[in-house]
């Protein structure tokens, strides 16, 4: 009978086809785990997660927990009520500068009130993981219960409106590239040069503006999430252990779609309008 654990050869020794192996294993579970692992060195990650799995205690330092869960709630609060306002920006664009003060904000309040949700949901379900690991009836158990309520509390407090900018800035990004090639999907034709140089021109400026207000809005939103919560939190995630890092804004993607934007307004725009040109 032969061994599932050792699948027979081809006359080498071994079977060098995975998918021929794994038909050999076929029906035993731990020989199949057994293969799996051979093709699969071990991660950082994995090793990370073994030292999670041999912690005992559901909190890292609970002598520091409520005073630091106490000082994460206060740089939220303080994070939800000044974290999109008084924006500077502008000020020497004359007439434009509340229209672009005004979008400026509308990045940032997206960006701020998206990370205190996150935040308060990635807290409430720490703390309730943990609180199911505790023994009932000891004062890490209460310490978590109570925190937990709180952080649910949270939730419900920062469940205010954050306004579609994704929307906003997608509808930035294609409106340029939209209007340049509109004749090709409605027939339109550029009657003469200056009409597409015209249309090419605004879609730049258009493009130019979205761009101007996606970056300082991700930036006025990074420095007050970083000025205010960011440390809380790390402190509060190094008390708690054995939970990677804490929730992260969207800073990094909105700068990248930014970034995208003016790839786009100066190289992909100009290139539409002389295809356009040169078939009108």
């Amino acid at each position: 009978m032969t061994d599932l654990h050792l699948p027979a050869s081809r006359g080498d020794g071994e079977v060098e086809n995975p998918i021929e192996r794994l038909e050999l294993l076929a029906g035993d579970d731990d020989a199949i785990a057994g293969f799996l692992d051979e093709l699969h060195v071990n991660s950082p990650r994995e090793r990370e997660m073994l030292i999670e799995l041999a912690r005992t205690d559901a909190l890292h330092a609970p002598d520091r927990f409520e005073a630091d869960h106490r000082r994460a709630v206060a740089s939220l609060e303080t994070l939800g009520r000044n974290g999109y306002h008084g924006s500077r920006v502008g000020s020497s664009l004359g007439p434009f500068k509340t229209l672009m003060r005004w979008g400026v904000q509308l990045v940032a309040r997206y960006i701020v009130v998206s990370y205190l949700r996150d935040a308060a949901t990635e807290m409430r379900n720490l703390y309730w993981l943990r609180e199911m690991q505790t023994v009932p009836r000891t004062p890490e158990r209460r310490m978590l219960r109570r925190a937990r309520l709180e952080a649910e509390g949270m939730r419900e407090i920062f469940k205010r409106r954050s306004i579609g900018v994704p929307s906003f800035v997608l509808g930035g990004l294609a409106l340029p590239l939209l209007a340049t090639v509109f004749r090709a999907a409605d027939g339109f034709a550029f009657s003469t040069w200056w009409v597409a140089l015209l249309v090419g021109l605004a879609g730049a400026l258009i493009g130019v503006g979205i761009s101007w207000i996606t970056l300082r809005g991700t930036a006025m939103a990074s420095r007050r999430i970083r000025l205010t919560a960011a440390e809380p939190m790390k402190r509060l995630w190094e008390t708690m252990g054995s939970c990677r890092r804490p929730p992260r804004d969207q800073s990094r993607t909105f700068a990248f779609v930014a970034i995208v934007l003016t790839i786009g307004v100066w190289i992909v725009l100009p290139t539409l309008v002389g295809i356009a040109l040169a078939t009108s």
